[in-house]
């Protein structure tokens, strides 16, 4: 069955050196002058990462969390990074009790855990990069202090929530609130606060000034988070799961993410084996069960693994999951809003990174400290009040955040990625079945029309036959809402293909 949307309204970049797809061109730019001048992969994702936070503030800003996949070439490897804050020690449920409350807000001052983006940043540099640090970070500080083009997600942002920050003026003193998109903006704090990062490194926000200034702020505002919570942090390195799909090795992100998710999925779809047409309203019945099971799983028993061992052997046992996919579950709501940002980049050695940061929702908590211009993130509003996730001080929360690398017999095959919270394992479980399964090119399956689940209701995108389909649905515009992906595939010959979504704003760039 052909094709229903056309891809191609935005090209690939194919190089034979290294290259960048990211959600803004001048992090895609920066990122490759990196690799141009000698920098490594690792390198160049310390200037892309950054320069995202500068230009797409309402998604992976400073006040985020990071995460980083990671194959290195000399040694045919796999790592991975979680950099995602935990909540402060202050955070319990006996204090939302003794204010009133039932769960964590989803925005305000309770919602921060600890940023952990430039943490993870500086530790990812100091294991793989071979560039100064303060190499890295000038040519961010450059764009800042020359002003960049702001993208249609920003405005889009800004949009949604003006009505929040109406009577906010240290929110609106940092962000230019009435900017159209690619207008030539400067956010002047964020000018400070990355000349502060090139010159002292992480220290600043994890033990000097910038902290300083977020924490006396947070509590000014009635939050409890403390100096300690930021002095005491540690990003960790941990093995990333893996599965078998189809003679292919599938890396995907370990607790407390929900990667995991993905993994299971593709198992229950390997056993059924024959899901329907790619475009046929039985692909989206099949898949569909396998989700109901997978996420019931998550919740049951995934969490921060410094709490609770989620039994990771267990959950990818194809026994136990074909014995679960016979049951029925329950129907809470997966919560899918939520703003993030991926990128992949590749070098002419063959390193890859398979990167993610997020505020979560977009803008986070809508806490902006004023002097620095970093929003905090509101990512303590997906703890739970019982079960694995529930919420204790210094937890991290089950996360929406993942990354995926795809090898075969070792060498690298994709590397991919989107943004998309709680439907993530879904977009990612159709990107590696519409090129495993379906035989569409990176490109094609990046474009291809999508169907997500919010175990209430499904939202496909023009293209998938739906007759019949007894599931309450509703049909969107194509190109919807849906996420914006990004991928590295390396094809035959040494070639590197690199693809930026057409949902968002993003190019791929190369050497």
């Amino acid at each position: 069955m052909p094709l229903p949307i056309i891809p191609g309204v935005k090209p690939p970049w194919i190089t034979e050196s290294g290259g960048v797809a990211s959600e803004h061109p001048v992090a895609s730019k920066l990122g490759v002058d990196v690799l141009s001048l000698g920098g490594n992969a690792i390198d160049a994702t310390i200037t892309t990462s950054l320069a995202l936070a500068l230009t797409q503030p309402h998604l992976g800003g400073l006040g985020g969390d990071f995460f980083a996949m990671i194959y290195t070439a000399r040694e045919g490897r796999v790592y991975f990074l979680n950099a995602s804050g935990w909540a402060p020690k202050g955070l319990s449920r006996e204090l939302l009790r003794q204010r009133g409350l039932n769960a964590v807000p989803l925005r305000g001052p309770l919602s921060p855990v600890v940023p952990g983006l430039l943490a993870g940043l500086h530790a990812l540099w100091k294991r793989f990069g071979s560039n100064e640090w303060r190499s890295l970070v000038k040519p961010v500080v450059d764009a800042a202090r020359g002003g960049f083009p702001v993208g249609p997600s920003f405005v889009k942002a800004i949009e949604l929530v003006k009505n929040e920050v109406a009577n906010d003026s240290d929110f609106k003193t940092v962000y230019p609130i009435n900017a159209k998109p690619w207008d030539l903006i400067r956010i002047e704090p964020l000018i400070k606060t990355l000349e502060l990062i090139m010159e002292h490194g992480p220290d600043v926000l994890y033990r000097g000034e910038v902290g300083e200034a977020l924490v006396n702020y947070v509590q000014s505002r009635s939050g409890v988070m403390e100096m300690s919570d930021l002095m005491e942090y540690e990003p960790e390195w941990r093995d990333p799961l893996s599965i078998d799909y189809k003679g292919l090795t599938i890396y995907e992100s370990p607790p407390n993410t929900q990667g995991v998710t993905t993994l299971m999925i593709l198992k229950l779809l390997e056993y059924i084996r024959d899901t329907g047409d790619p475009w046929s309203r039985r692909r989206i019945e099949t898949y569909l069960g396998a989700y109901r099971v997978a996420y019931e799983l998550r919740d049951r028993y995934v969490g921060d693994p410094r709490f609770i061992d989620a039994p990771i052997n267990k959950l990818l046992d194809p026994d136990f999951l074909l014995s679960e996919f016979k049951s029925r579950y329950g129907n809470r709501q997966l919560g899918a809003s939520g703003d993030t940002t991926y990128f992949v980049i590749v070098d002419k050695e063959g390193n890859v990174v398979s990167a993610i940061q997020s505020l979560y929702q977009h803008f986070g908590s809508l806490v902006t400290e004023p002097r620095y211009g970093i929003t905090l993130n509101d990512r303590a509003s997906d703890f739970s009040m019982d079960g694995p996730n529930a919420l204790m001080p210094r937890k991290r929360p089950l996360h929406t955040l993942s990354a995926v690398i795809i090898t075969k017999d070792g060498e690298p095959r994709y590397a991919l990625g989107t943004s998309g919270a709680h439907f993530r394992p879904q977009q990612h479980t159709l990107f590696i079945t519409n090129i495993i399964d379906y035989g569409l090119s990176p490109v094609e399956a990046i474009d291809a029309p999508r169907f997500l689940w919010d175990r209430k209701s499904l939202t496909i995108e023009e293209g998938y036959e739906v007759t019949g389909l007894t599931e309450p649905h509703q049909v969107i515009k194509y190109p919807g809402r849906t996420g914006v992906a990004s991928i590295a595939a390396f094809l035959n010959g040494g070639r590197k293909l690199l693809y930026a979504d057409i949902r968002g704003d993003g190019l791929a760039l190369g050497q």
